[in-house]
């Protein structure tokens, strides 16, 4: 998504901005985690609970992105947007921040990492701009997040990684664009893109499989992911071509097959997803795939054995998404302001009430939180 969907002061699902508020400490069980931004553009990591009310709000130092909660651990970490400069360490019972993490020289953060199975390290998504190469970062969690190893990431511009179910493996959407510190935001080799879903092995990093999309559709870049408990990866992706073609955005993979799958999807709902995803949620039974469109005020919720588009929903400006829960459903958050509960088979939706979910201007990610 772009800053400038920030200058908006209206609209969205509550159709108001959250005024500043004194820090709420945090509570036992907190449910979801997004960044936000406020009026004045000061920028949070928030927590609310099921009915949206606060469970923490805490200042970050610029922009926030994704986050990854440590296994075991009331601790979770907080990226920056890339190209990012911090990695922002939660202490999930307190509702402090624990501290930062600086980038490595010549490196900066693009904004998702993940944990490995026992949570003694943190995998980050980085560029490597010295270099002119995708690294997947590795921070030694019990030490500090000490820096210990840098890997190749299996592709330029590595955005989205997840560990499998297996704990044993490292999936990471390289979007493929090449990009550049004096213009960090430009995208300079759309003609010539080079996209891949590759594996890692999460122990030493070697390079496991490297997949990319089919021919022609060269300027699909993948760049979120979602895991299914039985190890099927599901990605979404932006498309940097021509904006009258009509592509897939949406698919799976199961490791060890030979292609993507891409899910089929009629072409007013394409054309209503206008050629991006933001971001992408499994509902815990692992049979449905949520995934915002933002730029298309939209959020579809797919059926993944078949591919197949269950149902839509209008979110302005919607982009953060998550599993409600055991129950099913999905909670989409707005960038002009709110949060809901939505119903995949429906695609009906219901405003959590609580005052930071109602009023915040939610950024793109949100994560369900373990107890």
């Amino acid at each position: 998504m772009m800053l400038h969907r920030r200058d908006v002061l209206a609209g969205g699902l509550a159709g108001a901005l959250l005024a500043v508020a004194p820090p709420v400490r945090a509570s036992v069980r907190p449910h979801w985690l997004g960044a936000r931004v406020d009026a004045g553009k000061r920028f949070f990591a928030s927590a609310f609970d099921g009915d949206g009310n606060a469970a923490f709000d805490l200042a970050l130092p610029a922009r926030g992105h994704g986050f990854a909660q440590r296994p075991g651990r009331a601790e979770a970490v907080a990226c920056a947007r890339r190209p990012g400069t911090y990695l922002a360490i939660l202490d999930l019972a307190t509702g402090t921040v624990r501290g930062l993490v600086a980038n490595a020289p010549g490196r900066r953060f693009n904004g998702h990492g993940i944990f490995s199975a026992d949570g003694s390290l943190f995998y980050a998504s980085e560029s490597d701009y010295a270099g002119e190469r995708g690294v997947i970062g590795v921070y030694a969690a019990d030490r500090g997040y000490a820096p210990v190893a840098a890997w190749d990431s299996g592709g330029l511009d590595p955005h989205d990684v997840r560990l499998l179910p297996d704990g044993r493996t490292l999936v990471v959407a390289n979007g493929g664009i090449v990009t550049h510190l004096d213009a960090p935001r430009m995208k300079l080799n759309t003609g010539g893109m080079d996209s891949t879903l590759a594996y890692l092995d999460a122990g030493d990093g070697r390079l496991r499989a490297v997949l990319r999309p089919p021919a022609g559709l060269g300027p699909l870049g993948i760049r979120h992911l979602a895991i299914a408990g039985d190890g099927q990866v599901a990605f979404a992706a932006q498309y940097e071509g021509p904006m009258v073609d009509l592509v897939p955005l949406v698919g799976t993979h199961r490791p060890g097959e030979p292609e993507l799958r891409l899910f089929e999807a009629a072409p007013p709902t394409l054309r209503a997803m206008r050629q991006y995803c933001g971001s992408a949620a499994m509902d815990a039974a692992g049979r449905v795939l949520g995934v915002s469109s933002p730029r298309g005020n939209l959020a579809t919720f797919w059926d993944v054995e078949t591919g197949r588009v269950l149902s839509a929903a209008a979110v302005p400006d919607g982009c953060g998404i998550a599993a409600a829960g055991p129950d099913g459903g999905f909670i989409v958050a707005s960038g002009l302001g709110g949060a809901g509960r939505f119903d995949a088979g429906t695609g009906e939706g219901v405003p959590l009430a609580g005052a930071l979910a109602a009023r915040g201007r939610w950024d793109n990610h949100l994560l369900s939180l373990r107890g």
